[in-house]
């Protein structure tokens, strides 16, 4: 997820972009249907409520400064991830503070899995947002938008983390 400092300087993340499979069939004109049907069943469900679970630990974060439960979600190739604690970690070090700035109505979709990796996609309302720093001064802030996400997910020495991820355009 992007983090409140990341909305007003969007950059290119790297976001998993899935294979064409065989079946793969025309859509519409010009674009390829790249997915069979959604993955199901105790595994998509799991995948799910960890995808969940992670964009409320990020919105505690957001509101507390406090990213010891994310790092254990995402492995270093999920580049959003690292970005959004270290700019997390890095204003409220500083003395700064994050108002806002949180993901609600949130949708969860596992839409595709591959050899032990679901992408997932996440729609959300991220709220209007201020960042503050030491002296209380906005350095940055941002109107309440609508994002999307996907993201990479896989069961690494038996727990769930985000493989890689980021914005979608």
């Amino acid at each position: 997820m992007d983090t409140p400092t990341a909305k007003s300087t969007p950059t290119k993340s790297a976001t998993p972009t899935p294979t064409p499979s065989p079946s793969a069939s025309p859509a519409k004109s010009g674009r390829v249907e790249t997915f069979g049907p959604a993955p199901t069943g105790p595994e998509a469900a799991a995948v799910r409520a960890f995808v969940t679970r992670y964009v409320s630990t990020v919105n505690k974060a957001i509101e507390n400064g406090d990213v010891s439960r994310l790092r254990p979600m995402y492995t270093s190739g999920c580049l959003d991830c690292v970005q959004l604690v270290a700019s997390i970690r890095s204003t409220y070090s500083g003395g700064g503070k994050f108002v806002g700035g949180l993901y609600t109505q949130n949708h969860v979709e596992v839409f595709s899995e591959s050899g032990g990796t679901y992408m997932v996609r996440v729609r959300s309302l991220s709220t209007a947002w201020k960042q503050y720093n030491s002296s209380g001064t906005v350095t940055n802030q941002g109107p309440a938008e609508r994002v999307t996400y996907s993201y990479g997910v896989r069961k690494i020495s038996g727990n769930w983390q985000l493989t890689a991820g980021g914005k979608s355009q």
